[in-house]
């Protein structure tokens, strides 16, 4: 598989992983069938099932060679922040389980908003038991951007200021299991009421060599949240350099994006 998800814990703090990536052009075609709007092509991959290269226009092509190509430090951030969070779509489909529905990576980087959903269903009741919400960070200040935005956003949805949109993110993940409206407004109710909510933070890390010892630093305080251990993940990509990685592996989305037909 392209990225490997080994198990990292780091207690006190939370559950985790550790992510490295063994075959970056493997990777970079999953997340190039993401940008040009087949993320089900690329699940699909995940599980072994291959489809024709998708063809795509000529001003799709440019558009996206312009994202993946920015010309300014802004753009780079951006540029790398929407790579790193298709990476994360794919850890979060890699890791799924039968009972669990994951929302598509967005299509362009976003400061506002969620960055991503897991729902958790009981298919014999028909009834939702988990709402997972993630948190992706790409960035060269792992420490700072977890206590200073990650913990904040989480401690928003715990509070109940975001439950507009988690609830619109759940909700339509339930309606593609088929839940009808009688068992939509349960689910709304119980994702507001009960709050059966978990937490998910993925950042990437500097340098390659990240241990446990480094990762309880890096989460240090997500304990805060007063919500149990299990509901509390951390997961790390380490390298070297941050953006040079992400500047080669563009490149390679770049590469397969180019060849798909017009």
């Amino acid at each position: 598989m392209p990225i490997t998800l080994n198990l990292m814990s780091a207690l006190p703090q939370c559950e985790g992983e550790q992510w490295s990536v063994d075959a970056p052009d493997d990777l970079a075609q999953l997340v190039a069938l993401v940008l040009v709007g087949q993320a089900f092509h690329a699940a699909l991959i995940l599980v072994g099932t291959q489809l024709a290269p998708p063809k795509i226009t000529a001003g799709l092509k440019d558009t996206l060679y312009k994202d993946l190509h920015p010309t300014t430090e802004k753009g780079i951030e951006h540029r790398d922040g929407l790579l790193f969070e298709i990476i994360c779509w794919v850890a979060a489909r890699k890791g799924k389980t039968g009972d669990e529905k994951i929302d598509n990576s967005h299509l362009k980087a976003t400061n506002q908003g969620t960055d991503g959903v897991k729902i958790t269903v009981d298919p014999a009741t028909k009834t939702l038991t988990k709402a997972t919400v993630y948190e992706y960070k790409c960035t060269i200040h792992a420490r700072q951007k977890f206590q200073s935005q990650v913990l904040k956003s989480f401690r928003e949805y715990i509070s109940g200021k975001r439950d507009n949109q988690l609830a619109q993110a759940v909700l339509a993940l339930l309606e593609s299991y088929g839940f009808n409206g009688y068992e939509l407004k349960t689910a709304y109710d119980t994702l507001i009421q009960t709050r059966p909510l978990a937490f998910e933070a993925s950042l990437t890390v500097s340098p390659s060599q990240f241990p446990a010892a480094k990762c309880v630093a890096l989460f240090k305080d997500y304990d805060s949240l007063q919500v149990a251990l299990d509901k509390r993940g951390g997961n790390t990509l380490p390298l070297d350099d941050v953006r040079a990685w992400f500047a080669d592996f563009a490149d390679r989305v770049w590469a397969r994006i180019s060849t798909f037909d017009v």
